[in-house]
């Protein structure tokens, strides 16, 4: 869930305890223009008199209706929170700028919870503003900047979908006799998008009459080519015994009418109390809530308004979605990471932690270790996980939680990437090959298969080739594979039955990988062999690795990791020496394997559990050196991950580094590693 940081004044929050939902007119109000529901299609061009928009309907042809449907709209809890702008949206707009709409307005029409004190306004006067991450939101502020902090006449406190549409209820001071507050409202501002956010009404069981009000006042802003943009409520007024009545109504009109929805009641669920004050009646909302209505619309402004100008920018806009359960903390969308770079003359190894209390996994932060100096630095606190690094170790690809960032270790600055990554995988994000775009997994726009959604990624040099497993997560790092997928040009996805875990080799013509059908009952699961192919070539140059045969009772050894150096040509391999009968891991070994000549080296071993606690490898840049980051249990009960050593120019195999790097009375485990 996005969160804001500042505050709306509690004076300004006081003013609105007057807001009651006003009575429901039992039929249209005398003097109401009612237009057809139905539009004709375009052919008028020119532009009326601003002062006569009134009579716009009488001498213009209104926008016609966009053949193409909508996809059914299923349950409207489960709506996206921020739109997706239809090619019905681009129709309005170009009729209205034919019927001379001013680009640079919007207009509000709503009852208390819209009025420019608490909605929008703080933004116009100064009081919020985004934050750098979405720096471009600026952009929108500065292009309807006289909209912000303006009052409309369609936006009063006890305002329903009736009174918009009565004459009696106009503004006597800024109104002629006989308007509406609609038509009040284009012709003093002439907007050419309009917000519409009507959260009151005081009978629920005559909603329809809410329905039809809402569809006349859509009707009227439809045919003035301005576009119309809905929010769903969030507070419990709109609730009949245990029943949504307003919401659902809101959402079908906007559904049929193929206009922007803005679902913020799914926004609310994910704050304090459902976004409402428990200090008031029900109907207000907390501060905390007027600040996600206000981002989410700021959002929802800049995106239909981008569309309508031929931009594509919802890959950069925040969804809103909030990953977490009702009651659970998020981190703020708007929050930047706070950065402290390392000092690796030399060169890093960064690494991600994650800690297990009971089986609940959380990130513990970013690290980065200098081999030289051999001192540890937590680059980004708990609650951060590293997904990449770029080649040079200048950047670093972090999520928390849903939210995935780039950070820049040169002056200590972050981008928001998207803020609804899916982070339950081992890894959902890397870079291309050139390190310049993102690749990563998004929950906005799940990847399906017949086995589940794409959960994991396996990064490949090959550009134009995205290697995913899919399946099923019910936590960080807890998943049910169901398969690898290869997702090609097209956006074709190819399923590879012989493979699992697969790693690809740093040139990218060859891949290691794991045959799920030889883990059998017969083993105890265990897959005790390594395969390798060419990418080119494919199952025609598959060749087998078997390792030598370990001596012990019901010893089932399993392969555990493997990375490719950095020239491709060598691969370090874990071999988990496991007995079934002791239930546990009794020793680490390692193997080195001449890809080239094929001759598999013995590279060490330490007796112990180590093998059992998510041993981690990588290797040095230059190709000589191979770290092993690896768990064990103090006589006291804590896991302590120590660094070994294996030199492939001085020989030396499995040799301490440093003891005791990190230390936890929790099960603390690296998850991504890089040496850069």
């Amino acid at each position: 869930m996005v969160r804001l940081t500042r505050a709306v004044p509690t004076l300004l929050l006081l003013l609105l305890t007057a807001c009651q939902p006003a009575p429901a007119s039992p039929s249209a109000p005398a003097g109401t223009e009612t237009p057809a529901a139905t539009a004709a299609s375009l052919s008028g061009t020119a532009s009326p008199d601003s002062s006569n928009l009134a009579t716009e309907a009488a001498t213009q042809t209104p926008p016609s209706a966009t053949a193409t449907p909508l996809p059914p709209m299923g349950d409207w809890r489960e709506m996206p929170i921020l739109p997706e702008v239809s090619p019905r949206v681009l129709e309005i707009y170009a009729a209205g700028q034919a019927l001379g709409r001013d680009p640079h307005s919007f207009s509000v029409i709503g009852d208390c919870q819209s009025i420019p004190y608490v909605f929008l306004g703080p933004f116009g006067r100064g009081e919020l503003a985004p934050e750098p991450a979405e720096s471009y939101l600026w952009e929108a502020l500065d292009y309807f900047e006289a909209s912000f902090d303006r009052w409309a006449v369609t936006s009063r406190g006890g305002f329903t979908a009736a009174s918009i549409l009565n004459p009696l209820q106009a503004d006597p001071q800024n109104c002629k006799p006989g308007e509406t507050p609609l038509t009040c409202e284009y012709r003093l501002n002439n907007p050419a998008f309009v917000i519409i956010t009507l959260e009151t009404w005081l009978d629920q069981k005559t909603i329809e009459r809410y329905e039809n009000y809402l569809r006349q006042i859509l009707d009227y802003v439809v045919e003035r080519g301005s576009v119309p943009i809905l929010l769903t409520k969030a507070d419990a007024a709109e609730v009949d015994e245990g029943i949504h009545v307003i919401n659902p109504a809101i959402a079908r009109v906007a559904y049929e009418y193929q206009a922007p929805l803005v679902n913020f009641w799914k926004a609310a669920q994910y704050l304090d109390n459902a976004g409402l004050d428990p200090t008031r009646d029900g109907f207000h909302l907390s501060p905390e809530a007027y600040k996600v209505k206000n981002l989410l619309a700021l959002r929802a402004l800049y995106l239909v308004w981008r569309a309508v100008e031929g931009q594509d920018v919802s890959q950069i806009i925040p969804s809103g979605e909030p990953t977490a359960a009702p009651g659970q903390s998020t981190p703020e969308a708007g929050s930047r990471p706070q950065v402290n770079a390392p000092e690796c003359g030399g060169g890093c190894i960064f690494f991600g932690t994650a800690i297990s209390r009971d089986g609940t996994v959380t990130g513990n932060g970013v690290f980065a270790y200098a081999y030289e100096t051999r001192t540890l630095t937590q680059v980004l606190a708990p609650g951060y996980d590293l997904q990449d690094v770029s080649e040079d170790g200048t950047r670093l690809l972090v999520n928390a939680d849903n939210l995935l960032y780039i950070v820049n270790l040169a002056d200590n600055s972050s981008s928001l990437v998207s803020s609804s990554f899916y982070p339950l995988g081992r890894q959902g994000a890397y870079w291309d090959s050139a390190d310049s775009e993102v690749i990563f997994l998004d929950q906005a726009a799940p990847l399906q298969t017949e086995t589940g959604q794409a959960i994991n990624l396996f990064p490949s040099p090959r550009d134009g080739e995205i290697y995913v497993e899919s399946g099923v997560c019910e936590s960080k790092d807890f998943c049910r594979p169901g398969g690898i997928y290869r997702l090609g040009p097209g956006k074709s996805l190819t399923r590879l039955d012989s493979y699992l875990r697969p790693v690809f080799s740093p040139d990218g013509a060859r891949v290691a990988f794991l045959n799920p059908e030889a883990a059998l009952p017969l083993n105890y699961f265990h897959i005790g062999y390594l395969l390798l192919e060419e990418t080119e070539r494919g199952a025609a140059s598959r060749r087998v690795l078997y390792f030598p045969e370990e001596h012990g009772f019901m010893y089932y050894p399993e392969v555990r990791d493997y990375a490719f150096s950095p020239q491709s040509d060598r691969l370090m391999i874990l071999y988990d020496v496991y007995s079934e009968y002791f239930e546990k891991s009794q020793a680490l070994q390692t193997y080195l394997w001449d890809i080239g000549s094929g001759v598999l080296y013995d590279f060490g071993r330490l007796t112990g559990i180590n093998a059992g606690l998510n041993p981690r490898q990588v290797w040095s840049p230059d190709g000589q050196k191979v770290l092993f980051f690896l768990t064990d249990v103090t006589g006291d009960e804590q896991f302590t991950i120590s660094i070994f050593q294996s030199d492939l120019g001085t020989g030396e195999r499995l040799v301490l580094h440093h003891e005791g790097l990190l230390t936890s009375a929790d099960y603390i485990y690296l998850t991504n590693l890089y040496w850069r």
